[in-house]
């Protein structure tokens, strides 16, 4: 007597099926967490760029006049980079930080990879203190991830240097 020892194709073609709908639900889940992962690292260094900025103020009574020139007390991140024809500190794997936007106070970190930036306001600013998230307009990724932390969308703010890294961007109150 013949003995069925295996598994048929239907039975296969269920398992892979399965196996595809949880992966399609899994994913998007991954690559947010992945990205938030990512954002999560740029706000320590941008912390350390703000209290950097901040101490440069409190000793000299203004920010630096030159954003180019990185005269003040800070830790850059280390594989990090101070440009000198720009205000950008260049990082390895798309990662940015600039200070002082076009002379606005603020400092602010970007990962090109996932599309998102952090930004904080400086103490003698419009928005002491505030934290703003900003997501490529065209990333849904981003844009979850940027309103997983709490963010509120605000409008009426532009930010050029993260604009120039991100294009068309989304900012989120924090």
């Amino acid at each position: 007597m013949y003995k069925n020892t295996g598994f048929t194709l239907i039975e296969l073609l269920v398992v892979v099926l399965i196996i595809g709908i949880l992966a399609s639900v899994a994913l998007p889940q991954y690559q947010a967490a992945v990205a938030k992962s990512r954002l999560s690292a740029l706000i320590p260094n941008v912390r350390a760029l703000k209290d950097g900025l901040e101490m440069y103020y409190l000793a000299n009574g203004s920010y630096p006049p030159d954003p180019g020139t990185f005269e003040f007390d800070v830790d850059i991140a280390r594989g990090c980079t101070n440009s000198n024809t720009t205000d950008w500190i260049i990082c390895p794997n798309n990662i940015f930080y600039d200070r002082l936007d076009n002379g606005a106070p603020n400092a602010s970190g970007i990962n090109q990879n996932v599309k998102l930036a952090y930004l904080l306001w400086l103490d003698q600013s419009a928005h002491p203190g505030e934290a703003r998230c900003i997501a490529s307009a065209s990333d849904n990724t981003a844009n979850r991830v940027c309103k997983s932390m709490g963010g509120t969308e605000v409008s009426g703010e532009s930010y050029g240097a993260v604009s120039a890294r991100l294009g068309t961007i989304k900012v989120y109150k924090l």
